[in-house]
């Protein structure tokens, strides 16, 4: 709800994409910088009190820029500083939660494990930006960034009352070995050729769709002139896919080529991300992103696993923070190029060159023996 209520406050105040682009930014570069830390602290702390921490922590950022809102007194610069700290806590808290997905489950239930995740994430996601959609158009920005500070609230109660095992790795004194613990997770990745294939596929792939985030509320006022009510249409949409891609992944009892999985979702996810950008139809646009959560929640169930199978629990905090910083350090430099190319470009046509170039990185993947063998 709140990406909806934002996003859709920076592009009315500001009708600039430029606008939209610095707000990714910043929440991408937050992102990067802050996942050696990040993978540190998940491996020497409760991991469950960790994300309670982190759920309170969204919950008081949402609640503070609502009451900006409401108050009319909200600025950009507050929008920058509430996207690092919801990055920061939200990159914790996720890598938290798949570091710990092992320690729940046997190791021939992770992809069932993962695909429940993944359900639950897109039930979530499909309910929150309609609703965002809805309630802002009928209350306003504000009272709807209420009500998603009330959900983290909510889940942060929720943890108060579960616990499961959290190895911890003692911490080392000294600036220099507390650095070389934080980029452990980097080393582990660059020890394994497979592994780094795999993120560095990822990582293109998000640079490819970095823009979204960007493109959906322009796609949504501008092209398809369908309001703030079209843009949570069209974000759920991709989580109705994305649950209809976990339930599948639940179902399938066993993958022998989680590589050529990713591969095809690859391919899949670029077409339909380029149908989506050349329809000026809000229903076969609906499906179109459909079709790109489907592709993505198999996607990220695969990589979760792969990952999850192949590094040890002291290292898994840090492996899965470090995943997250590579594949999204190119995230800033994708939206930076795409807020230049809106300058001179149509959305849709940035759309359909996205697409084109995750199609293909699929079809280039397939070129690569380690990754084909995942």
């Amino acid at each position: 709800m709140s990406y909806i209520a934002l996003f859709w406050w920076v592009y009315e105040s500001t009708e600039s994409s430029a606008a939209l682009a610095s707000v990714a930014i910043v929440s991408a570069i937050t992102r990067f910088l802050a996942g050696p830390l990040a993978g540190m602290f998940i491996d020497r702390v409760d991991r469950r009190r960790l994300m309670l921490t982190m759920n309170v922590v969204n919950a008081l950022t949402m609640a503070g820029v609502g009451s900006l809102l409401y108050l009319g007194q909200l600025q950009l610069w507050h929008v920058y500083v509430s996207s690092v700290i919801a990055a920061g806590a939200t990159l914790v808290h996720r890598s938290a939660l798949l570091a710990s997905i092992p320690n729940l489950v046997s190791k021939e239930q992770l992809t069932q494990a993962n695909s429940v995740d993944q359900i639950a994430y897109s039930t979530s996601s499909i309910l929150g930006p309609a609703l965002g959609g809805v309630l802002v158009d009928l209350l306003g920005s504000g009272p709807t960034m209420w009500v998603d500070a009330l959900t983290f609230l909510i889940a942060a109660v929720s943890l108060a009352f579960v616990w499961f095992a959290s190895p911890r790795v003692a911490g080392e004194a000294g600036l220099r070995k507390t650095l070389s613990t934080a980029v452990s997770g980097f080393r582990f990745l660059f020890s394994r050729r497979s592994l780094l294939c795999m993120v560095a596929l990822y990582g293109i792939t998000n640079f490819m769709l970095a823009p979204t985030s960007v493109l959906f509320p322009i796609m949504a006022h501008d092209v398809l002139m369908a309001g703030a009510q079209g843009l949570g249409f069209l974000t759920s949409a991709v989580s109705i896919g994305m649950l209809l891609g976990g339930a599948f992944t639940w179902l399938l009892k066993r993958v022998k080529r989680h590589g050529a999985a990713i591969l095809l979702g690859f391919a899949v996810l670029g077409t339909a991300l380029a149908l989506f950008g050349m329809t000026r139809s809000l229903p076969l646009a609906v499906i179109a992103l459909g079709v790109v959560g489907f592709a993505a929640a198999v996607l990220n169930v695969f990589e979760s696993v792969i990952l999850q199978t192949r590094t040890p629990d002291e290292m898994r905090g840090r492996a899965f923070a470090a995943v997250n910083a590579l594949t999204q350090s190119l995230r800033p430099l994708s939206l930076a190029v795409a807020g230049g190319l809106l300058l001179v470009l149509s959305a849709p046509v940035v759309l359909i060159g996205c697409g084109v170039a995750v199609a293909l990185s699929g079809l280039g993947g397939a070129c690569v023996r380690d990754v084909r063998e995942l």
